[in-house]
């Protein structure tokens, strides 16, 4: 432990809290938020429009728990800027959990810099890193998602580091977090009650009992993707696209290339990770080669999780670069762990701190000039068209920000978002000077 621990977690955490902040707050009314957004137009928020969002969502539409939960930071005011980073930040502390089998401490510098390790290996790999954080439909239903399973792996990850008995009620809480895990993603619920699973059966084969807590957990999140699975809403979304072809059929029609390709792509995505895990080798053999056998066997469960999710994925009637965003997460969470024990010398952890802050720090500059220009536009084109008289034919500016990792770019280039919005607004239409059409799949989550 160290004196210096508080100074190095606020250095950390300060700036990319701040940027986080001014970004959310940027994030322009775009795509899939326009239907929150104009909900909320109509519609107060009351615990009877949250029951009403959520029910017909799961009957009717996107059946996941994070479509209300997007539906709630959409709300009118400041909640996205407020709970989005927090819940971003919690989430990192969660991967520095699994990694370290504890929550971090705040007077570790050594836990601070598995944390800084792991955002920024992620915030470097990720694909569509700006949407993930920023554009509330994939924060609410990934992000968001994937925080939900990580609090239902760790009870599990810290008793086979350290077993503690719980309360009674912790089989309560488990049962009602399983299943809101289970709720959350098609590709992540199998690989979360895998997870959980197999460190029952490790607790067993180490102590010849498993706690009931974990049992209810494992329950809950097989319910919760029942649930989700079975749910009508998978019958409408992407124009029944789920109807239209089973699982096995799915999987047979893409046939044995198609499906690796799906599996091998978090390789493709998190391949750059490798020259961090390099400098740990090199920095490791330099330190004489120090113990590094639980970091290795985390490491690995770990990059099995993620090839879990992805394998899931062969399944999905639709495939997409945020789908791979908990895969991601999971390949930077075991790299940092490896990377802990790796840099035992000062220099060598000297150098980890350096790479882990420039690469911080480019990300989130980025991603602010990005989103400082873009909110403002975004802001504008919906003052515009909310004073428009109605009947009337609005034309508004595109985004100067083309689409990229950093944005998801133009949505008024596909005709039927204009004409969408154009009828919400009663009016005769929405021109966007200079369109040029998006791919349909753009449009959608």
């Amino acid at each position: 432990m160290s004196r210096r621990g508080p100074l190095v977690w606020c250095a950390l955490i300060a700036p990319i809290w701040l940027a986080l902040v001014l970004c959310a707050h940027w994030e322009p009314i775009l795509r899939d938020t326009w239907g929150h957004f104009l909900w909320h137009l109509h519609v107060a928020l009351t615990p009877t429009s949250l029951w009403q969002f959520a029910y017909e969502s799961y009957m009717h539409n996107n059946p996941r728990i994070g479509q209300t939960l997007t539906w709630l930071i959409v709300t009118p005011g400041p909640w996205h800027a407020i709970i989005t980073p927090i819940v971003e930040l919690a989430l990192f502390a969660q991967l520095t959990a699994l990694a370290l089998g504890r929550w971090p401490r705040v007077r570790s510098t050594s836990d601070a810099f598995v944390f800084a390790a792991i955002f920024a290996l992620v915030v470097a790999t990720a694909r569509q890193i700006g949407p993930m954080l920023f554009y509330q439909p994939f924060t609410g239903n990934y992000l968001f998602g994937h925080a939900i399973s990580l609090a239902v792996v760790l009870p599990y990850r810290f008793y086979l580091a350290a077993p503690r008995a719980r309360a009674w009620w912790w089989i309560a809480i488990m049962l009602v977090t399983g299943a809101l895990a289970g709720l959350s993603n098609e590709h992540t619920a199998p690989t979360c009650a895998a997870a959980c699973s197999l460190i029952a059966l490790l607790c067993w084969r180490r102590d010849r009992r498993v706690p009931a807590w974990m049992i209810a957990g494992i329950v809950g999140v097989i319910a919760g993707g029942i649930l989700l699975y079975v749910a009508p809403g998978q019958n409408i979304r992407y124009n029944a696209i789920a109807t239209q072809e089973g699982m096995v059929g799915r999987i047979v029609a893409r046939g044995l290339t198609g499906d690796l390709s799906i599996v091998l792509t978090v390789a493709v995505y998190t391949w750059m990770m490798l020259f961090a895990a390099a400098f740990g080798v090199v920095a490791w053999a330099l330190a004489g080669k120090p113990p590094i056998g639980p970091a290795l066997r985390c490491a690995a469960a770990l990059v099995a999780a993620a090839v879990g999710i992805s394998i899931t994925l062969i399944a999905s009637p639709k495939i997409g670069q945020r789908l791979y965003f908990a895969s991601s997460c999971l390949v930077a969470t075991a790299v940092a762990a490896l990377l802990l024990p790796m840099l035992a010398d000062r220099r060598a952890r000297i150098v980890g701190w350096l790479g882990a802050a420039v690469t911080i720090a480019c990300v989130l500059v980025q991603c602010v000039r990005v989103y400082a220009v873009v909110g403002p536009e975004g802001a504008q084109r919906v003052d515009a068209i909310s004073r428009a008289p109605e009947q009337s034919v609005v034309t508004v500016a595109p985004y100067s920000k083309p689409k990229s990792r950093w944005f998801l770019g133009e949505d008024f280039g596909v005709d039927s978002e204009r004409l969408n919005i154009a009828m919400a607004y009663k009016l005769q239409g929405i021109v966007l000077a200079g369109a040029s059409l998006l791919e349909p799949d753009d449009a959608m989550r």
